[in-house]
């Protein structure tokens, strides 16, 4: 039987659980990598709750709900953890214009008008949050959000975005290929496929009411080398979405950014910290903030060092999940290995007993067939001599008596003196009592030929003389019957009435032969 191998305190099934199937183990390394979990039974048991499907246990986990559901009003809820202050993080701001000196004296005296300009405006705006709930954060259709700033920024910023309707393949594709490679779904959705993918999330939070933002589209977000630097599907995913739509709001408030254009960078970052919480030594961050006007230029030049510096980081990870998945799939050919050997051997096992309890159950039957053959050679025995004690004394040959000659199957022959007045049933215990009488028989008469009825129809089976103890001499001493004229209409007739008057040989026949 081939025995897998584990390593120390491993045991296969040690709880009684069934080994999970490949699409399961896929799942629950998945599910793991995106949720930061790293015990095997939380993350088995949270997509056992949700029938095995990754997107809806990753849309729970992060307060989503179930992603099948019809878009209904949903509560504010915030997006995955990410760490938004990592040690390493990369932060780049747009170089200060050079200012004449008499600009920051004028500036310390602004400070109490902008302090009171600002506390003023915090007060109006919170009094007037009870009144008036600010509508980005009502999260209702958050991947609409997302559609509808892409088409926004076709229709914007890219010439001929309706296209024709005689337009050509190639013409769509040329057309397409002028804009960034936006990803179409949620931050969550891209944050979680970032993660799950290992691969670099760019994000890029849009502000309308900004004043650079409409060169930043046009003259960095549209220059060829930028698109060419993050058609990239490989290294990574672009999100991007307006900050006063719910979802871009909801990105904004947790980025916190201080100018726009925004430019975020979230990938894996490791950090020594992370270690002492349950989860993975590594987790998403922030790894790079790039905010204000920046050329296509500079941004690559930015987003290049920031995603270099991490890059180990994403190489080791695919290492240690490619480690992971490779120790998952030998654990699980060998717990398939240990369950197709362990049901081979209950099916020999089965088929043994199964053989064995046939071997038993022949010699059983054959047991029971040489007891009763047993028991019928000696009911027959205990017959035989019943009847032998039961018969009367030959008359003495006279005119009313006749000599029947018999000749048994073996060949012996014998005889006995009748009274004409006796039963024939006197006939049938005589060839009874003799020891070489068959077992079933029929008596004939050789001329003229015919059949002999002689057996009485209250004489019992073979079975009614089996003995109730194991030996056969247990016999019960009979008298002699002294009367054998016929009883009724159930005994046979009297050798007169069958007309055996004169001396005549009669053939036993063997009924079994």
């Amino acid at each position: 039987m081939a025995t897998p191998i584990y390593e120390e305190g491993e045991t296969p099934s040690s709880s009684g659980e069934s080994p999970l199937n490949e699409e399961q183990l896929s799942a629950l390394v998945h599910f793991k990598d995106i949720s930061g979990i790293s015990e095997d039974d939380v993350a088995k048991q949270i997509l056992e709750s949700n029938s095995w499907d990754l997107e809806k246990a990753v849309h729970h986990f992060m307060g989503y709900g179930d992603p099948s559901e019809p878009l209904v009003r949903r509560r504010y809820v915030s997006p995955p953890t990410v760490d938004l202050s990592p040690q390493n993080q990369h932060v780049y701001y747009p170089a200060r214009r050079h200012s004449p000196w008499y600009i920051k004296p004028f500036s310390w005296m602004l400070v109490p008008v902008r302090f009171t300009c600002h506390v003023v405006y915090d007060f109006i705006r919170i009094i007037l949050s009870f009144i008036w709930p600010d509508p980005r954060r009502s999260l209702t259709d958050p991947a609409g959000d997302v559609r509808n700033f892409i088409a926004d920024f076709r229709q914007k910023y890219v010439p001929g975005v309706l296209g024709d309707q005689d337009e050509s393949e190639t013409d769509r594709v040329i057309r397409e290929s002028k804009i960034p490679p936006f990803f179409d779904g949620t931050y969550s959705e891209a944050l979680r496929e970032a993660k799950q993918s290992l691969r670099f999330l760019i994000i890029y939070l849009h502000g309308d009411s900004h004043e650079d933002t409409d060169s930043f589209c046009r003259q960095t977000l549209l220059d060829p080398i930028l698109l060419s630097f993050l058609d990239n599907p490989e290294q990574v995913i672009f999100w991007a979405c307006n900050v006063n739509s719910p979802e871009g709001y909801r990105v904004s408030q947790t980025f916190r950014e201080h100018t726009y254009p925004f430019i975020g960078v979230v990938g894996l970052s490791a950090n020594s910290a992370y270690s002492r919480t349950p989860y993975s030594s590594t987790r998403m961050a922030l790894l790079g903030r790039i905010e204000g006007f920046t050329s296509a230029p500079i941004l690559i030049e930015y987003l290049s060092k920031i995603m270099n510096d991490h890059q180990s980081i994403l190489t080791a990870e695919r290492a240690d999940r490619a480690e992971r998945e490779l120790s998952t799939r030998l654990r699980r050919e060998q717990d398939e290995a240990f369950a197709a050997s362990l049901a081979q051997d209950r099916a020999k096992a089965a088929e043994r007993a199964a053989s064995e309890e046939a071997v038993a159950r022949l010699a059983r039957e054959a047991a029971e067939a040489r007891r009763r053959d047993e028991l019928l050679g000696c009911a027959r025995l205990r017959r035989q001599r019943r009847w032998a004690n039961s018969l009367p004394e030959q008359p003495t040959p006279s005119s009313d008596v006749v000599c029947i000659s018999l000749k048994l199957p073996n060949g012996r022959r014998t005889q006995r003196l009748f009274s004409f007045k006796d039963s024939l049933k006197l006939l049938y215990y005589f060839i009874i009592s003799q020891e070489d009488a068959p077992k079933q028989f029929s008596v004939a008469s050789n001329y003229p030929k015919r059949v002999i009825e002689c057996r009485p129809a209250e004489e019992s089976d073979i079975e009614d003389y089996t003995p109730d103890k194991e030996a056969c001499e247990d016999e019960i001493l009979c008298k002699p019957v002294k009367d054998w004229t016929p009883n009724g209409t159930t005994d046979p007739p009297s050798f007169e009435e069958a007309g055996l008057v004169n001396h005549e040989m009669l053939l036993i026949l063997d009924m079994d032969s």
